[in-house]
């Protein structure tokens, strides 16, 4: 047999079922693998542990379950898992499945409470179903049988005994004090919906004069980013300098015009001149704008 620490996977799984088997008695196979139960008896009621082995165990600790649930330390409270059994606690792959579930087997048969057998419970239920009659309705106390059986058989007594009950006047009342708040309580949401309702109209009509203040807000945003493109001082000045070289060109062709021919001394004269001083005003406005935008970012560093 090859030492246990060079066991595969599914050997080791293997070697764990099998201890399962070996030191229990009543071992069930429900899923190949993966789920048995294992029966025993405790003070003379059957019970049985079901554990399963997830896809990680060995490795992972199994899980089990006690059937039926009783207080005990090692179940968890409101559930039949079994949690506190030292061996679960301190499992390790190299545990044995076997001596585990043998070692809860054991305690629970020491330490199960005796439970009673089902002709036992229903002689308590019924019995305690007899004795709790007498709390709800303590004036039957001193009816005799006959006068139970004609209450039994007869409606209107029944009915006749039921209204004068002080626990169900009690229950009345408590019942109408309760419709009574609830009814209030009905009026009061139905008033609270019209004050909700009013307030999500106002919210809709808030909202949507937000919405046409936004739209307005852009279409004044977009006029004005298109005035401060066209009076931006820079622009005026490159559009300075651009009309200042366009005259100094329609003096030249002037001048090639005059040169040729094609155009009288008067009219030469006229139209150089008035071409050449229009250049000179702007290229001198230029200047000055250019100096002034200078004067300004030097201000501004």
């Amino acid at each position: 047999m090859l030492p246990r620490p060079f066991y595969g996977d599914q050997d080791m799984r293997k070697r764990q079922i099998d201890t399962l088997k070996i030191f229990n008695d009543n071992v069930t196979e429900i899923s190949a693998n993966e789920e048995y139960r294992v029966d025993f008896n405790a003070d003379g009621r059957s019970m049985s542990l079901s554990i399963i082995l997830t896809p990680e165990f060995p490795s992972e600790k199994p899980v089990i379950f006690v059937n039926p649930a009783f207080p005990h330390p090692w179940i968890a409270e409101n559930s039949n898992q079994v949690l506190g059994a030292p061996g679960l606690l301190n499992y390790t792959q190299h545990s044995d499945l076997g001596r585990v579930v043998q070692a809860i087997i054991r305690e629970f048969q020491k330490s199960a409470p005796r439970m009673p057998s089902n002709e036992e419970e229903m002689t308590n239920e019924h019995h305690h179903t007899a004795s709790t009659v007498p709390l709800m309705f303590p004036e039957l106390q001193n009816l005799t049988i006959e006068e139970l059986q004609e209450i039994l058989e007869n409606q209107d007594l029944q009915d006749q005994f039921l209204e004068s009950d002080p626990q169900l006047l009690q229950l009345d009342l408590e019942t109408e004090a309760v419709m009574c708040s609830i009814e209030k309580m009905a009026k009061d949401n139905m008033e609270k919906q019209e004050m909700v309702d009013t307030l999500k109209t106002d919210v809709i009509d808030r909202i949507s004069s937000i919405v046409q203040m936004k739209m307005n807000y852009e279409e004044l945003n977009n006029k004005h980013q298109k005035l401060s493109e066209k009076y931006d001082p820079h622009r005026i000045r490159e559009c300075l300098k651009e009309a200042a070289l366009k005259a100094d060109e329609d003096a030249e062709v002037i001048a090639e015009q005059f040169l040729l021919g094609n155009v009288p001394v008067e009219t030469f004269v006229s139209k150089f001149a008035e071409k050449r001083v229009l250049g000179q005003a702007r290229r001198a406005r230029e200047e000055r704008l250019a100096h002034q935008l200078a004067q300004l970012d030097k201000a501004t560093i």
